[in-house]
């Protein structure tokens, strides 16, 4: 079996339309980005705004292109439906997306009005983001709990693989969080490259706001199964379950170790990643060394390992 995985932001940059430009449908769908934003992201990296893909509007929209052009290219070489799909954080409405649920344009409407959401609560309350690599789960919990417990906003927002997860908050709580961790060891601690502390309680009021857009999205059926990032189970089919659930993401941590493991124990051994980096198939080789992960770059597949 297998399963169609998309990544989310965190590794754009200015070359990561480079192997899907050429495609024949790359115009259209760069087009209704563009309309959508009134503005042209390739121009302006051009012209030198290599720093416009680390706005979170832009990012997010790129990173959902680049997926959807190489799902195209995958499908022209392998029109089989994948038994299961799933997304990382914003990749979760591409892999909503590949299953048919909602059209491109949908998609991108869709993320224009989160992207906006989620931008508006960053103003009033900025923050960010950093990996850390190399401790164990519990240490992590324990200093946040204790920082919080100081009134420092810091929580976990992504659990990756054994050993890796994403912390979001305040920006002066994630700086004493990164001093405050390193007196543990970890093998690394890594600032990422995101304008906002995502996936956390910070976004609480995106969350709401959210929820009143989703309220006029209408949904089509899955080709397949497709998991929730957030629970780390299926996407709810009761459509009202299914926007409260997508409206909670953004606020919610990503529980992505979950999500795979449950996809390994239904049988599911082949797992191809969608889109620009291989950050998921870096995180699937520490998941499940029995199953197969790679990356899909339109010439052909990197795997882990």
């Amino acid at each position: 079996m297998k399963a169609l995985l998309f990544p989310g932001q965190g590794a754009q940059d200015p070359a990561m339309c480079a192997g899907v430009v050429g495609h024949p449908r790359f115009a259209e769908r760069y087009g209704v980005i563009c309309d959508s934003t009134r503005t042209d992201v390739l121009r302006r990296i051009q012209e030198g705004d290599a720093g416009i893909l680390d706005q979170n509007r832009f990012s997010s929209l790129m990173t959902v292109l680049v997926s959807a052009i190489l799902l195209d290219m995958l499908r022209e070489r392998d029109a089989a439906t994948p038994e299961y799909f799933a997304g990382y954080s914003v990749g979760q409405w591409s892999a909503m997306y590949a299953a048919g649920m909602l059209t491109y344009e949908q998609t991108i409407e869709a993320l224009v009005e989160r992207a906006r959401l989620m931008d508006e609560c960053v103003d009033r309350r900025p923050g960010a983001m950093c990996a850390v690599i190399g401790l164990r789960e519990a240490v992590l919990e324990q200093v946040l709990a204790d920082l919080r417990s100081r009134g420092h906003l810091v929580f976990i927002a992504n659990y990756n693989c054994v050993g890796q997860y994403s912390i979001s908050g305040a920006v002066p709580a994630i700086e004493l969080a990164e001093e405050e961790l390193r007196a543990h060891r970890p093998k690394k601690i890594v600032r990422l490259p995101v304008s906002g502390a995502w996936h956390c309680p910070m976004l609480e009021d995106a969350q709401v706001r959210f929820a009143e857009v989703l309220a006029g999205v209408r949904f089509g059926p899955r080709a397949a199964p497709v998991l929730d990032n957030v629970t780390g189970d299926w996407l709810p089919d009761e459509p009202e379950a299914l926007r409260d659930g997508l409206a909670r993401h953004i606020s919610h941590p990503v529980q992505w170790e979950r999500g795979i493991k449950k996809l390994a124990a239904l049988g599911c051994r082949r797992f191809v990643e969608v889109g620009y980096g291989n950050s998921l198939t870096k995180f699937g080789f520490f998941i499940d060394r029995q199953a197969e992960f790679s990356a899909f770059h339109g010439e052909g597949v990197a795997c882990a390992g």
